[in-house]
């Protein structure tokens, strides 16, 4: 089966991320995004639990937060209109652009990746254009 992309869950798991179908801790919630667009073809973006965000530490038990992306267009229903990016385990994410981009609208889908395998529910859809 594919995910995360086209990776198999075998690569995945090769790379020591565990399979995402498990419990979720009962205190967990969302990510909450913010984007910095104030560098020319560039995308800071922000996350922090949505609980405490005002805080930079990530929830208890969780492996980072995955961000996924869906560059132009309307904003996505889901992850299947988007492709993965990283899971980052701090905060902020670099997201830089080629010049061909400039002006086009990116929407990132965030959620917390937890150290067991299992996963958050999504955050808001947080978009911005990009920059030229």
């Amino acid at each position: 089966m594919a995910i995360a992309n086209g990776a198999s869950e075998a690569a995945i798991a090769s790379l020591g991320i565990p399979a995402g179908a498990g419990y979720v801790p009962s205190n967990a919630t969302r990510p909450f995004g913010t984007i910095d667009t104030s560098q020319r073809l560039q995308h800071t973006i922000r996350f922090a639990d949505e609980a405490a965000p005002d805080k930079r530490r990530r929830p208890r038990g969780t492996m980072g937060c995955e961000i996924w992306l869906k560059l132009d267009g309307a904003p996505p229903i889901d992850e299947t209109e988007c492709r993965f990016l990283a899971i980052d385990g701090s905060t902020p994410y670099l997201r830089e652009y080629a010049g061909a981009d400039a002006g086009k609208m990116a929407h990132y889908l965030l959620r917390w990746r937890f150290t067991d395998g299992s996963l958050s529910a999504w955050g808001e859809t947080v978009s911005a254009t990009i920059t030229g």
